[in-house]
């Protein structure tokens, strides 16, 4: 029989089979759970069981991380529903708990389930499907983003954000030896890029790392601007995708020769290191900018601006509003 008893969440450890990335547990993440806690008191108790033999904690949680961080935050009891309950048992209300909260991320549903059936709690991908109640597709789904290796999972700002139907076709691409150096550079290229992008972005630039066929659709299905800001919003330049030729639109006003000329070294050693990275094909953009990316922006907002080329097609540069110097002198 279980009760519910108000206890020190000091006194209290997460289980080791629960399904919470402990590093994406934190203040900022549980921000509004603490001004709920704060305002209303813990409604809901998390699951526990009593620990014999431990020193420094009394009671493992099945589930309820974010609740134990809130209540050590704010340094107040936990609410903690105690009972004797198996490792299976426990299993099944930690999965049906967080599937009813719908606030966990696939990749971490897909980490556990591969956990789980390693440490033996289930024998198989079908037994873990057919006691938990849940698809086999969608276990097969979540085991694939299990699966991803740690440059592909740091591509995205965070693992939380990355979809569950990605993990099939970036890893179809992985195992592929003649796609997995491209896309190893890609996801380390999104890695160290700065603001990061979205993991949409981050996605459909990964699955464009491919070249060929599908990269030359993805670069013309995402016709648009896109707007790169600074940290308080302001418009600083924008980006024009095009069929054969990607345009940065810099303001006139706020451009010195030496800020021009750094720009133009920057630019050509990411062009040369991308062409010594990509196969051969006039169409290998990785880059593609979708609809999500302009906030807003009206080009309208933005102050007059040099156009400069950033493809080897310069007998097309007859729009430039820069002169043809210039356009050689980036080209070459």
């Amino acid at each position: 029989m279980k009760e519910v008893v108000s206890i020190s969440p000091f006194r209290c450890r997460m289980w080791n089979s629960h399904d919470r990335l402990e590093e994406q547990v934190t203040e900022q993440s549980c921000r509004d759970e603490i001004e709920s806690v704060r305002t209303h008191g813990q409604l809901f108790p998390v699951l526990g069981r009593a620990l014999k033999h431990d020193m420094t904690h009394d009671f493992e949680l099945v589930y309820g991380s974010r609740r134990l961080f809130v209540a050590r935050h704010l340094n107040i009891p936990l609410q903690v529903e105690v009972g004797e309950i198996s490792d299976r048992e426990a299993l099944i209300a930690l999965d049906i708990e967080n599937r009813q909260r719908k606030d966990l991320s696939p990749y971490e549903r897909g980490r556990s389930y591969a956990s789980w059936i390693r440490s033996g709690l289930f024998s198989s991908q079908d037994e873990l499907a057919r006691i938990l109640n849940v698809s086999s597709a969608q276990v097969s789904r979540l085991l694939k983003l299990a699966q991803l290796p740690t440059v592909l999972v740091k591509a995205f700002p965070s693992p939380l954000d990355i979809r569950e139907s990605w993990g099939r076709d970036l890893m179809g691409m992985w195992e592929d030896p003649a796609k997995r150096r491209l896309l190893t550079a890609g996801a380390r290229d999104l890695a160290e890029e700065l603001p990061r992008v979205s993991a949409v972005i981050a996605f459909e630039r990964l699955i464009a790392s491919k070249g060929g066929r599908r990269t030359s659709l993805a670069l013309n299905s995402s016709r648009h601007d896109e707007v790169v800001k600074d940290d308080g919003g302001a418009p600083l330049f924008r980006v024009q995708v095009r069929r054969k030729d990607i345009a940065l639109l810099l303001p006139t006003e706020a451009l010195s020769r030496h800020s021009l000329a750094a720009i133009k070294t920057e630019v050509a050693v990411i062009l040369q290191r991308a062409r010594s990275q990509a196969p051969e094909s006039p169409t290998n953009y990785s880059g593609n900018v979708p609809d999500e990316s302009i906030n807003g922006v009206r080009k309208s907002q933005l102050p007059t601006a040099t156009y400069v080329r950033s493809d080897r097609h310069r007998r097309h540069s007859k729009r430039a509003a820069f002169s043809q110097d210039t356009a050689s002198e980036l080209a070459s």
